[in-house]
């Protein structure tokens, strides 16, 4: 018993993320938020640590 697929796909030239399989832009809209806590955490460590060593100074 054999089944036959009715409607096959035509081909198509391949996407640039096709081809390579990886783009930058691509990436950085699928993953602008994990980017942007990214930039707060590290802006947050060094105001942290500005902090720090100006409360220590005294």
């Amino acid at each position: 018993m054999s089944f036959q697929q009715e409607h096959l796909p035509k081909d198509r030239p391949a996407t640039e993320r096709q081809e390579y399989g990886f783009s930058l832009m691509d990436f950085l809209e699928d993953q602008w938020i994990y980017i942007l806590a990214i930039i707060v955490l590290v802006a947050l460590f060094f105001y942290a640590r500005h902090a720090w060593d100006k409360r220590n100074k005294r």
